[in-house]
Parts: structure tokens; C-alpha cells; sequence
């Protein structure tokens, strides 16, 4: 058994063994990213983390197009951020640019845990490679935000980030909570490039889902669960997955399997909303919405005058209505005006209720 030293300055490294190789470069391989107090960073080769070959639905073949086709092109490094609830799919899609990466010849670092002076180690990467920040807040808590003064934060990263390394890297972060992240990552296109939000799974991807895994003949079922997934603000493939595994074990309906899975449709999520008249005028609102509630109050500033408009609404009567955006419909019969005297007026046909990506308006014009 041979043994190979290794000088590095004063200090002597000696390694035995057989399967012993010097690299120019390291290899199109996936890596974990370890310390010990003797040896130093190191990195432990592994493929644990991509064995997972689950088809994936949604944007994320998209999003694995766009974020490597960039990183061809910029000069400098290429920072991107997945941020959203859990069960979304941000993992899957980080390790599907991974695959993506590795096939284009580079190397992939995992970042599974806190580190000290991280920044230094990657500097001496002289080749691009790709590092992955999996739950990225968890790890490195922001020190404004976090009582953790013990450890580096966040704002340590920043040279990481900024396009100033020898050769350029891919860097991938995941978070839950876009809150948790430093003043100085967020709105800054020059260290984050890209930021894809996933706050909701769109109605394509439950549907595609469904079709693929719930038996043939309880496809009927797939309208009612696209119905709850639009009533629930956080509707995740965790939850998709644990209502197909019921359907399909159990032979029950969506309604037995909501009783014992631990899945809680009544809270409140952000709907973009559509108010319809017998007369053929419409109005335009954004409320956050227990779709629970048996008496929603909605309001609205009227487009003609301006005034302020509202009317009570049974959202338990709300029933999808099976566009693709997941949309619901609520009857006029089920709405009430808040004001008694305009209840001799024009009267509410039906109002629309489209779940909203995230939890501001959707455009601009609805209060035109």
C-alpha cells in the first residue's frame, strides 16, 4: 500500500491507500460538502440524493432550460432562488437543473449544513461547479432576523454570490420563507438572478398528477380535488400524494379521506375575485378568503363613481367551475348586499374567485 503526502504550506497531509487518483479537475459527480477540524474541507462523492427518478409536472422543465441556457451565456456566476412552502416541488427542480448540470460536464457541491468561511473554499475551485443551498434560511440564518450570533449569517455570503470568482459557478438556494432572507439577497438580480416563486400547485399540475396516479376508474373524483386544491393556499404534492393513496387503497371518497388526513382546507387563501351583474357590469376585487366561511365579507370600489362597494358571500356554496386556473363560482343567490339599500338594485349574477399566485393583486387594472 502506497502513501501519498500532501504539502501544503507547513502543513503535511499523508493519505494511504490504493485507490488513490490526482485530478486536475474534479469529475461530473455530485458532492457533499464535509469539514473536520484536522483535515479541512473535503468533499464525499455521493448520488443519494438523485436516485429519485418521480416525473416531475408544472414549470420545472422550463425553469431547468432557462436557468442552464443563462448560465452558458453570463460571464459571471449565476445565482438562482426557489422560494415557497414545502411540497412544491422546489427540491425536484433544483435537482433536475442539477442532472441538467452534471450532463453539461459539472460538478455539483451540496451544502447540507452550516460552515465557517465557506467563501474561501469555493475560491479555490478553479472550475465552474455547481453548489446547492437546500433550505438555504435554515442553514445560514440571517443575524438580523435570527438570535444566532454565533454563527456567520447570511450577509458572510455575499462575496460568494457576487460575480468576482476566478471561474464563474451555479449557485441554487432553496427557502420556505422569503422572510428569512438578508435585505441585501432579495431584489438584487446581481447575486440572485433568477427568483421563482412557488406559492400554489396550478391546476394543470394536480390534474396531470391525478391522471397519472389515481386509478382509471376513480378519474371522476379529479374535479373535487381540483376543487379542494383551489380552496387550500399551501395545496402541496405531499397532500395530492396522501389523498391519492386513500382513493386508491381504500376505494372511499374525497370526503372520508378529508376526515382522517391530516389536511385543514379552512384557512385563508388569496383569491383574485370577479363580480358579475344581471346587467352585464362587472366588478374587480383581491381578498384573502376562508373558503369556509358561511358569511365572507367582500369588498370593492365601484368603477363608475369610485365609492365603495361590498356585499356578504356564503363561500360554502362556492363550487369549482373547471377552468384550468382553478377557479370557483359562487351563485348570486348565495350573495348579499351589506347595505339594505342596494339590495333593490342591479343584483349579483355570480361572483369568480381565481386563486392568486401570491398575496397581492394581480393587475393593476382591477382598480381602473
Amino acid at each position: 500500500m502506497k502513501n501519498i503526502i500532501i504539502k501544503d504550506g507547513r502543513n503535511h497531509r499523508v493519505i494511504s491507500g490504493n485507490a488513490i487518483s490526482l485530478l486536475d479537475t474534479l469529475p461530473a459527480s455530485i458532492f457533499e460538502l464535509d469539514y473536520g477540524q484536522e483535515t479541512g474541507f473535503s468533499l464525499n462523492e455521493t448520488d443519494s440524493p438523485f436516485k429519485n427518478s418521480e416525473k416531475l409536472y408544472g414549470d420545472a422543465e422550463a425553469i431547468t432550460e432557462r436557468v442552464l441556457s443563462a448560465f452558458d451565456i453570463v460571464e459571471g456566476n449565476l445565482g438562482v432562488l426557489f422560494s415557497g412552502p414545502k411540497g412544491l416541488g422546489k427540491s425536484l427542480t433544483v435537482r433536475n437543473i442539477c442532472k441538467g448540470a452534471l450532463k453539461k460536464g459539472l460538478p455539483v457541491i451540496l451544502i447540507k449544513k452550516h460552515f465557517e468561511d465557506i467563501t474561501a473554499f469555493v475560491e479555490t475551485i478553479n472550475q465552474s461547479v455547481a453548489v446547492v443551498f437546500d433550505e438555504f434560511e435554515k442553514i445560514y440564518p440571517d443575524r438580523n432576523r435570527a438570535d444566532r450570533d454565533d454563527l456567520e449569517g447570511q450577509d458572510s455570503l455575499l462575496n460568494l454570490f457576487d460575480s468576482s470568482l476566478k471561474c464563474k459557478k451555479l449557485f441554487l438556494l432553496t427557502v420556505n420563507d422569503t422572510h428569512n432572507l438578508s435585505d441585501y439577497l432579495l431584489n438584487r438580480p446581481g447575486r440572485l438572478h433568477y427568483h421563482f416563486r412557488m406559492n400554489r400547485l396550478s391546476i394543470d399540475e394536480i390534474t396531470e398528477y391525478c391522471k397519472d396516479r389515481l386509478d382509471r376508474e376513480r378519474h371522476g373524483l379529479i374535479r373535487d380535488i381540483l376543487s379542494l386544491g383551489a380552496r387550500i393556499p399551501d395545496f402541496s404534492y405531499d397532500m395530492l400524494r396522501s389523498i391519492v393513496f386513500e382513493l386508491n387503497t381504500r376505494g372511499c371518497g374525497l370526503p372520508e379521506a378529508r376526515k382522517v388526513l391530516n389536511i385543514e382546507a379552512k384557512t385563508r387563501s388569496p383569491f383574485d375575485y370577479t363580480v358579475y351583474f344581471k346587467s352585464g357590469k362587472t366588478e374587480n376585487g383581491f381578498d384573502y378568503i376562508d373558503t369556509g366561511d358561511s358569511r365572507h365579507g367582500l369588498n370593492w370600489y365601484g368603477k363608475a363613481n369610485g365609492e365603495r362597494d361590498g356585499a356578504a358571500a356564503n363561500m360554502l356554496e362556492a363550487r369549482w367551475t373547471g377552468d384550468a386556473d382553478g377557479s370557483l363560482s359562487l351563485d348570486g343567490k348565495h350573495v348579499h348586499w351589506t347595505q339594505r339599500e342596494k339590495k333593490g338594485t342591479d343584483r349579483v349574477e355570480k361572483i369568480v374567485f381565481v386563486p392568486a399566485k401570491g398575496g397581492f393583486l394581480a393587475s393593476e387594472n382591477d382598480w381602473d
